[in-house]
């Protein structure tokens, strides 16, 4: 048997990629695998308001006020980084301010609307594009948002409606119902499918391994004793993911319940949370993005009682701005909870999931009354596997917000130096 570089098992028309295996590769490639990595955005619409978002004082020397204070018992695993410069959403063309904010807050390119789907590749798919992660959803896109207002005529919805773009043309939407979402992470055959429904799907599919048997053997004949150990890791590892796809909840691995269909905001928020948990500690995917709401959301939240809608609100002045500043602290505190999961879970090397994660708290503007894009204050929460600086409030002054992708970009081991119209280098006080 010829060891190629990159060798497939196959059988009776199945094919499974190898890892990485020692035994196949020159001997200067040999290492030890990294942890896995990954990057959670957390986007936050209608802007934040500075005074009850951003922290007072600076370094380690910081207090969280009341809109960000859920992050409180956080505060060693985050980095609030205040004062970016959006000068993509200033530059897009022929658009209103939120859908200038909110459509190019991931792929920081300046688009002209006068050209339908006109954007460039956001990124998260710059991780997946260069990463190429070996996860069985390269990323998700989800999101808890209800139609609304399109900011600037029905062919503009997707610049409210989506951050995650694989390139020009090519918005990724999100799924918005986390039924659809549990059925498409664990074998369900569609929204609403019933728990007969998809024990009859599993039933109907085979095990790929069941046909690579007589390839996987012969190939053990071939590899070294520590290659034959990360070769059978490696098959149990695909036996139990098809095991989560085709069998019964019976691992620690397993999703439990189905969320129930027509759930209320609340619950349906929290129903993403449980199911990006799962996602993360099963490893499906390592690059996933919610919003909790659209861009120009007009959303209600009366059980905070903020009974205005949420766009309507930031333009409502002193009057409502309690209203504004409580539906503001449920965001967060939402966002928050997430991370204290991700914090109380263990991850594959039994540390804190957070621990190699980036949660990345994106609103899509600064100070929503004026639609200011020259002062966004995003918060990065989790460490990403020790590359990133935490228990840290730094304050900038029209820094360019493609920075921050720069910075990021390098934190998951990519030579980036670029990234959109103004990204050149690591903002400042990012990275460890």
């Amino acid at each position: 048997m010829k060891l190629n570089r990159r060798r497939f098992l196959g059988g009776a028309g199945a094919l499974i990629a190898l890892p990485a295996l020692e035994s196949l590769m020159p001997r200067a490639a040999h290492a030890a695998a990294p942890s896995p990595l990954r990057l959670l955005v957390y986007f936050l619409p209608n802007g934040r308001t500075p005074a009850t978002w951003i922290p007072a004082g600076a370094g380690s020397a910081f207090t969280l006020p009341t809109a960000s204070s859920g992050l409180a018992p956080l505060k060693a695993d985050l980095n609030f980084l205040a004062g970016f410069d959006h000068r993509a959403a200033r530059e897009a063309a022929a658009i209103a301010d939120h859908a200038k904010g909110t459509g190019p807050i991931l792929t920081n390119f300046a688009f002209n609307a006068n050209t339908p789907l006109n954007n460039a590749i956001s990124f998260d798919q710059v991780l997946v594009r260069d990463l190429k992660p070996n996860t069985r959803f390269a990323s998700l896109q989800w999101g808890a948002g209800q139609p609304a207002p399109c900011d600037f005529g029905p062919t503009t919805c997707t610049y409210t409606q989506c951050i995650s773009w694989k390139g020009n043309g090519e918005p990724l939407s999100p799924v918005t119902n986390p039924l659809t979402a549990f059925n498409t992470l664990f074998a369900g055959s569609g929204e609403g499918a019933t728990e007969a429904e998809r024990a009859r799907r599993r039933a109907s599919m085979k095990s790929v391994l069941d046909y690579v048997t007589d390839d996987a053997s012969s190939l053990k004949n071939e590899l070294s004793k520590g290659d034959t150990a990360r070769l059978d890791e490696y098959l149990t590892s695909v036996r139990e993911l098809e095991k989560r796809v085709t069998e019964p909840p019976t691992s620690t691995c397993t999703p439990g319940a189905a969320p129930a269909a027509g759930l209320d905001y609340q619950a349906q928020v929290r129903a993403f949370h449980d199911l990006i948990v799962i996602a993360m500690r099963c490893d499906l995917s390592r690059y996933l993005t919610f919003m909790i709401e659209y861009g120009l959301s007009g959303r209600s939240h009366p059980f905070v009682n903020s009974t205005g809608g949420h766009h309507a609100l930031t333009h409502g002045g002193a009057g409502v701005l309690d209203q504004l500043v409580r539906l503001e602290k449920w965001q967060c505190d939402m966002g928050a909870e997430l991370a204290m999961k991700l914090k109380a879970t263990k991850d594959l090397n039994d540390v804190p999931l957070l621990d190699n994660t980036a949660m990345l708290f994106l609103p899509d503007m600064g100070d929503p009354a004026p639609h200011d894009h020259t002062a966004l204050a995003p918060i990065v929460v989790g460490k990403l596997g020790g590359k990133l600086r935490t228990n840290v409030s730094n304050k900038f002054n029209k820094e360019p917000l493609g920075n921050l992708f720069v910075g990021l970009g390098q934190a998951f081991g990519l030579p980036m130096n670029t990234f959109g119209v103004d990204g050149t280098k690591p903002v400042a006080g990012l990275l460890a």
